[in-house]
C-alpha cells in the first residue's frame, strides 16, 4: 500500500473561493486631502487648518507615515518666493522661488516638510495648520491637497472591526469637453457611498473638484453645486497673450454634498466661464470618508479547489483505498465548519474527469464528508450505486480529487474557517 501527501499549503475559505494563505504583511494605504483652495487671489500669508484622520491599527510600527507631501498650485504673476511651514513650527519651512514673469503662469510644487514634524504613531484625528506666505507673487487659482501614505497592521478579517473605522478616497469623472468652453455648463454626477456610516457625525472628510485644461482671454470662472446659493467660488484668470494652461481646485464652502447614510447621491456642477475661453475642459472630484467596516466573523459557506493531476506510474493502473486530510477545524475548539472530497480517475492523463463522492451519484450532493482531520475515508463508495465507483477508479493510473472547505455545514455560513494543510490518498498497485 502506498500513501500520496499532496501538499497544498495552507487552504482557508476567503472571498468565496479556495486560496493559498501566507502570514499576513503590514500593509500600506495612501490617504488624498483637500487642504486648501482659494477663488479669491492670494499676495499675502494664509493659515489652512486640517485634520489628519487614521483609523488603522499602527501597534508596533515604528515609523507608521512613510510619506506625505502637499502639492500646490495655480497661476502666478510677479516674481519671488512662497514659504509653507507648519504650525509656524522652525524647522518645518520650504521657500519656493518663482522665478519672474511677464504673462500669469502655471506652477505647481511639491512641499515636504523636512523635519517629518507629522509623525503620529497611534491611530486618531490630529489636527495642524499650513502656513502659507508668498512675497512678491500674486497667486490665482491657489490650491493645496495632502498625500499621505501609512503602514498599517492589517485586521484578522478583511476590512477590520467596527470599532476600527477606516477612511476611503474614490475618484469620478465630472467633464471632459473637447469642444471649447465659453457659456455656462451643467455636469451632472452621481456620488455612490456603499460603507456603512453609521454613528459618523460627519462621515465625508474631504471633496474637492479638479478642473484643469488651456484658457485664452481675461476674466472668471464660476463653480457651484445644483445653482445653490452659498456653494459658488469663482476664479480669476488673469489676461494671457497666449493660449496657457490653468488648473484650479474648487471645494465648496458650504459643504452641500454632506450625506450621512450609505447611498446615491446625485448633483449638478454649474460652470460658468466669463470672458474666457476654455479648451480641453476636464473636471474630476476626489471624494473621502471616513465609514465603519463589517464585523468581523462572517465568511463565504465554503470554497473550492480542484487538484492537480496525480500519476500512480502504475502501468495497469492502481486500486485507491482512502483519502484523509490534515489540519485542524475551526474555531476555539476547533469543532466548526467541514471539509469533504470528491474523487476522479482515469487511464489518460487528459481525463474524462468523474468526480464521485460515497454515494456514487456524483453532482453536488455526493462527497466523502469526514467528521475530522486524520480521518481516513475508504474509496469504495456505498449504497446500490456503489459499483459505479468501482468502475470509475479501479485500475487506473492517473487521479485527482475536489475538495470543499466550509465554514458551517457547506449550506449555511458560519465565522470560521477551518484549515488544511494537507491531503493523503492511500492506493495500492
Amino acid at each position: 500500500m502506498r500513501k500520496l501527501l499532496t501538499t497544498i499549503g495552507t487552504v482557508v475559505i476567503a472571498g468565496g473561493v479556495t486560496v493559498l494563505v501566507a502570514f499576513a504583511a503590514n500593509q500600506m494605504k495612501t490617504e488624498d486631502m483637500l487642504i486648501y483652495s482659494s477663488s479669491a487671489s492670494v499676495s499675502t500669508a494664509q493659515n489652512a487648518p486640517f485634520t489628519l484622520y487614521l483609523g488603522d491599527n499602527l501597534a508596533g510600527i515604528t515609523t507608521p507615515v512613510k510619506s506625505l507631501y502637499f502639492i500646490a498650485s495655480g497661476v502666478y504673476t510677479g516674481g519671488g518666493t512662497v514659504s509653507l511651514s507648519l504650525d509656524s513650527v522652525s524647522g518645518t519651512t520650504q521657500t519656493f522661488t518663482l522665478p519672474t514673469v511677464t504673462n500669469p503662469t502655471p506652477f505647481e510644487f511639491i512641499y515636504k516638510d523636512p523635519s517629518n514634524y507629522i509623525s503620529p504613531t497611534s491611530a486618531g484625528s490630529y489636527s495642524y495648520t499650513l502656513n502659507i506666505s508668498p512675497t512678491s507673487v500674486v497667486l490665482y487659482g491657489l490650491g493645496v491637497k495632502m498625500t499621505e501614505t501609512h503602514q498599517y497592521v492589517p485586521p484578522a478579517c478583511p476590512d477590520g472591526s467596527s470599532s476600527n473605522q477606516k477612511v476611503k478616497t474614490t475618484d469620478t469623472l465630472v467633464v471632459s469637453s473637447s469642444a471649447s468652453v465659453s457659456t455656462a455648463q451643467n455636469a451632472p454626477f452621481t456620488l455612490y457611498l456603499g460603507d456603512n456610516l453609521a454613528g459618523i457625525t460627519t462621515p465625508v472628510k474631504s471633496l474637492y473638484f479638479i478642473a484643469s485644461g488651456v484658457y485664452t482671454g481675461g476674466g472668471t470662472v464660476s463653480l457651484s453645486l445644483d445653482s445653490v446659493s452659498g456653494t459658488t467660488q469663482t476664479f480669476t484668470l488673469p489676461t494671457v497673450t497666449n493660449p496657457t494652461p490653468f488648473e484650479f481646485i474648487y471645494k465648496d464652502p458650504s459643504n452641500y454634498i454632506s450625506p450621512t447614510s450609505a447611498g446615491s447621491y446625485s448633483y449638478t456642477l454649474n460652470i460658468s466661464p466669463t470672458s474666457v475661453v476654455l479648451y480641453g475642459l476636464g473636471v474630476k472630484m476626489t471624494e473621502t470618508h471616513q465609514y465603519v467596516p463589517p464585523a468581523c466573523g462572517g465568511l463565504p459557506i465554503l470554497g473550492d479547489l480542484i487538484s492537480v493531476i496525480f500519476d500512480s506510474t502504475v502501468t495497469g493502473g492502481a486500486g485507491y483505498n482512502s483519502v484523509l486530510w490534515k489540519g485542524a477545524l475551526g474555531g476555539t475548539g476547533a469543532n466548526e465548519g467541514k471539509v469533504r472530497f470528491q474523487f476522479a480517475a482515469s487511464n489518460n492523463s487528459a481525463g474524462p474527469w468523474n468526480y464521485y463522492g460515497a454515494a456514487c451519484v456524483g453532482g453536488t450532493g455526493d462527497w466523502f464528508d469526514p467528521l475530522a482531520p486524520n480521518t481516513p475515508m475508504e474509496l469504495k463508495g456505498t449504497g446500490a450505486s456503489a459499483a459505479t465507483c468501482q468502475t470509475a477508479w479501479n485500475n487506473m493510473r492517473y487521479f485527482r480529487y475536489k475538495i470543499e472547505i466550509c465554514s458551517n455545514d457547506c449550506v449555511t455560513a458560519g465565522a470560521n474557517t477551518p484549515t488544511v494543510n494537507g491531503v493523503v490518498v492511500s492506493w495500492a498497485p
